[in-house]
């Protein structure tokens, strides 16, 4: 899924497990209110409040929706593709927890999570069976920019970034030069700290690759604002590589294939670039 924080965006999702495809799905939020689309609006969410982010589960059952106040929401709806409708499937849930904008949401099937973020940087876990809290952690600076929930670990991956003249924290041997500063964390599915690094360029976007843990080693992908690509190791968060892309603008969207074979990534010009490997290393 691609979700975007701010006040007009699209997040559109694909599920090919069991027999299901939802290619062409979407959601789109300007202002208040919130439309689930097709060919055409399916379905509408209106509220007075202001949709910061959304963000839907690959099955398309679930929907879950940030705001201006802090406030989440959870709505489950089916989508009959057969019949190109939306059905609701029951009164929506709100988990309150947040006093600041929702920044990014992400939603985890695998270890049933919902995962919201703020423009503080808090960050809180909730049971997406259950709609209930789980814990939070903070970061250092605020707000959260990017988020991923890994789908074999559960590890959650976090971005804030600042600028220099926007910096709540202070970075010693960081040299006065340096214009701005992203800080990317890994926490466990239920939040605790596992490593944090640094780096002296903006973070835009995130993935996590999903192959066999024991028999390959995952990494996480960050695009940045200068075009540039890292992978990191999911366990210490060591950079293992730098993508030469040839790209000059924003990496806005990262996305592994289902078997982590490919990585594509999405720039804000629009352009589309697919790396692809014939058998993964395990190394």
């Amino acid at each position: 899924a691609v979700v975007s924080t701010q006040s007009t965006g699209v997040s559109s999702f694909t599920e090919e497990a069991g027999g299901s495809n939802y290619t062409g799905l979407r959601i789109r939020w300007e202002g208040s209110n919130v439309h689930v689309i097709a060919e055409t609006i399916l379905y509408s969410i209106a509220s007075t409040d202001h949709v910061t982010c959304c963000a839907a589960a690959r099955d398309g059952r679930v929907f879950v929706i940030g705001y201006q106040s802090g406030l989440v929401t959870v709505q489950p709806l089916q989508y009959e593709q057969s019949t190109k409708s939306v059905s609701n499937m029951g009164a929506a849930r709100y988990l309150t927890g947040h006093v600041h904008p929702i920044t990014t949401v992400q939603i985890n099937r695998a270890f049933s999570v919902i995962v919201s973020a703020d423009a503080s940087g808090k960050v809180i876990i909730w049971d997406l069976n259950l709609m209930t809290y789980v814990n939070y952690f903070e970061t250092r600076q605020s707000p959260v920019s990017c988020l991923r929930v890994s789908d074999t670990l559960g590890d959650i991956v976090t971005v804030s970034s600042s600028s220099k003249d926007h910096r709540n924290v202070s970075f010693p041997g960081l040299p006065s030069s340096v214009e701005s500063v992203s800080e990317i964390y890994l926490h466990s599915v239920n939040g605790k700290y596992i490593a944090w690094s640094r780096c002296s360029h903006v973070i835009t976007s995130l993935a996590i690759s999903v192959m066999s843990e024991g028999l390959y080693k995952n990494v996480i992908a960050t695009g940045f604002q200068n075009g540039n690509i890292w992978l990191w190791n999911t366990w210490n968060l060591q950079v293992v590589s730098d993508i030469q892309t040839n790209f000059t603008s924003p990496i806005l969207s990262l996305e592994f294939s289902h078997d982590s074979y490919s990585l594509a990534a999405g720039t804000e010009e629009g352009r589309l670039l697919v790396w692809t490997q014939t058998h993964p290393a395990n190394n």
